[in-house]
């Protein structure tokens, strides 16, 4: 199907009206002509009002009014014409082309289809009238020459839609705000990608990187940037490889800044890449996370030292320095005791003694109380002068930030770039932040030690009181209470004692349930004969001296009246938590096994009171005197335990 698109609207699309003469479309008509033995050939092309030759040979002419315009007929009719004598043609006899100058006699022409539409003609022209026509050759040789034509008119027309395009990417990418570069990749002899070179950058480049733009190109990276980082490398020759972009976020150690982008794969080891500046965004968000993780150590670290070490690499890692460590000042702030804390692989050691005055003019801004920030060593007017010190700790970004004690600074968290690092105020309040958590939680662990050392000197004291206490008893009651009565009694205030003692043996201040109940047995020499079993459950200090003194009167029964009285019986003691109406209920379980068969006694002493106070003095008893033998239960609030 022929396209019947108007010609003038397909012409304008190659814009090539009133363009230079052309090699190519020159080439053609001189070889039209040649092959057709005819003194003029042309390429014409109909605009709206006028036919105009690209190209012509014999011919002065290089535009027409349409009117005069033979070719048009080729386009409407959109077929081969020859016209073999002009003047007898009623379409052309009064052509003022035929009837004045040049005064042609003999027409041959053939359409020029290009996709958008017939456009104009290649024609063959003569002064002399010509009988027959062109030879089927000819003809023939004629059409392949217009095809070529219509070739040159479409690669014009798409090398200009890809100019347009291009030209549309380019100021695309000249506005965008993501920095662009298109690169080159550079390989060793194996054939591995070892480097680039910056074909083309956007102006934003230069925003995100910090680099010139008219100093990229044609530079390699490793000319741009201090030493080639692997991870980049690896990025761009994955592209390549995969032939498939490839997503990043990357941090430059070079400069420290992170970056979000895509590598693409252009062709022929060309490849491009757009990306932003992300380094505020991870910073804070490493900030917050670690934050978050310094809380963690702060907490759960029972150990200054260990503690101090964890929170060092928490903070490190959270500002993606290269070393994070602590140092106790003197009392003058001279010197500093420095603690090998963390640091990246490959950074020196540093944990020493170190002299402040061996690194500069530091103790001014120390003594002050202020943080000693600096962003590069070799150029702060403090510490360029003794720099040789610094360089062996490869530390040219410092920051020092004071951990103060009852208003005194007593030590610095330090934390060291290896390349300078430009402190930002975020950074400084984070560091700042951190000293203070740290400062308060090495306040904490220090009280709880003291408090650790007073309650052991309390509990040495109540224990020798208690021993007065026993012996003042001896000596006061020996005559007032029969031998048994004086020997419980003793009992009672010896397991007082050890349910004291056991009370301070844990830094929580509060007995483990298991661990009562079998040193009481133990005491009486008959925990190999019970079974104990449940699970952990810390008391107060109150329901550990209740359930003490309860556990020691049921042993003590069971050892003179029930299943330990005789040396088959036994003992099994068992709690549990179990939900209730108000919450959660301890229950404690006792069961004697293989004693003699017991009954409810008919009177009850003290020891009855006591056991009938339960758990927490609140009740909550129940027991049965059966055949196999006796057994008990005492319930009280969960909560309440752990809290009394």
């Amino acid at each position: 199907m022929v396209d019947k698109t108007p010609p003038v609207l397909g012409i304008e699309a190659y814009e090539i009206f009133d363009t230079l003469p052309e090699r190519g479309y020159d080439d053609l008509v001189s070889l039209a002509a040649q092959i057709c033995t005819t003194k003029i050939a042309v390429v014409s092309l109909i605009d709206k009002d006028r036919q105009w030759f690209k190209a012509r040979i014999g011919t002065s002419l290089c535009q027409t009014g349409l009117e005069s315009s033979i070719c048009r007929f080729v386009v409407d009719e959109d077929c081969l014409i020859e016209i073999e004598d002009l003047t007898a043609d009623p379409r052309t006899s009064q052509n003022p082309l035929v009837t004045e100058q040049p005064e042609i006699r003999f027409y041959a022409g053939v359409p020029l289809r290009t996709p958008l539409g017939t456009v104009g003609a290649l024609a063959v022209i003569d002064d002399v009238p010509r009988h027959g026509g062109l030879l089927p050759s000819q003809r023939e040789a004629l059409e392949k020459l217009s095809s070529l034509v219509v070739d040159l008119l479409e690669l014009r027309r798409r090398s200009t839609a890809l100019g347009a395009t291009r030209k549309r990417w380019r100021s695309l990418i000249q506005a965008m705000d993501e920095g662009y570069f298109l690169a080159q990749a550079l390989r060793d002899e194996a054939g591995r990608l070892r480097d680039w070179a910056y074909l083309e950058v956007n102006p934003a480049w230069e925003r995100h990187v910090g680099i010139p733009a008219d100093a990229v190109i044609g530079a390699t990276y490793a000319a741009l940037f201090p030493f080639i980082e692997s991870d980049w490398i690896a990025l761009a020759a994955k592209a390549l490889e995969t032939e498939q972009p490839v997503s990043f976020v990357q941090r430059v150690k070079a400069t420290g800044r992170w970056y979000e982008g895509t590598f693409y794969p252009v062709g022929q080891d060309y490849f491009s890449a757009t990306f932003k500046d992300v380094t505020s965004q991870i910073a804070a968000r490493n900030r917050q996370d670690g934050l978050i993780a310094l809380g963690d150590v702060l907490h759960d670290e029972r150990d200054i030292a260990t503690m101090i070490s964890q929170a060092m690499a928490v903070i490190g890692k959270a500002l993606c320095a290269d070393r994070a460590t602590y140092g106790e000042l003197d009392h003058d702030i001279e010197t500093i005791t420095v603690a090998e804390g963390w640091a990246l692989p490959g950074m020196p050691p540093i944990k020493g003694l170190y002299r402040f005055d061996d690194y500069g003019r530091l103790r001014e801004t120390l003594l002050a109380g202020e943080a000693l920030v600096i962003t590069d060593i070799l150029t702060d007017e403090r510490t360029r002068d003794d720099s040789t010190g610094w360089l062996a700790l490869k530390a040219r970004g410092v920051i020092n930030v004071p951990v103060r004690e009852d208003g005194r600074n007593v030590a610095l968290m330090l934390v060291h770039f290896c390349m300078p690092h430009d402190w930002t105020s975020e950074e400084i309040h984070w560091l700042h932040n951190a000293a203070d958590r740290l400062e308060l939680a090495i306040a904490r662990r220090r009280a709880d030690e003291l408090q650790i050392m007073i309650n052991g000197e309390i509990a040495h004291r109540l224990r020798n009181t208690l021993a007065m206490v026993q012996a003042v008893a001896r000596m006061t009651l020996r005559d007032a209470l029969s031998k048994e009565e004086a020997s419980r009694f003793y009992e009672r205030l010896q397991s007082l004692g050890r349910a004291h003692d056991l009370l301070h043996c844990d830094e929580q201040r509060a007995a483990v349930l298991g661990d009562l109940i079998a040193n009481i047995l133990r005491d009486a020499s008959v925990f190999e004969r019970c079974q104990i079993s449940g699970p952990v459950m810390r008391l107060g200090s109150r329901a550990a001296m209740s359930t003490a003194l309860l556990i020691h009167e049921m042993t003590t029964n069971a050892c003179k009246h029930g299943a330990l009285s005789v040396p088959e019986g036994q003992v099994v003691i068992s709690w549990q938590v179990e939900a209730s109406q108000a919450g959660n209920d301890l229950v404690l379980f006792w069961q004697e096994q293989g004693g003699p068969p017991v009954s409810e006694p008919t009177k009850g002493g003290f020891g009855a009171r006591l056991i009938s106070f339960g758990l927490i003095g609140t009740g909550g008893v129940s027991l049965r005197y059966e055949q196999e033998g006796l057994s008990a239960s005492f319930r009280a609030d969960a909560e309440k335990i752990m809290r009394t």
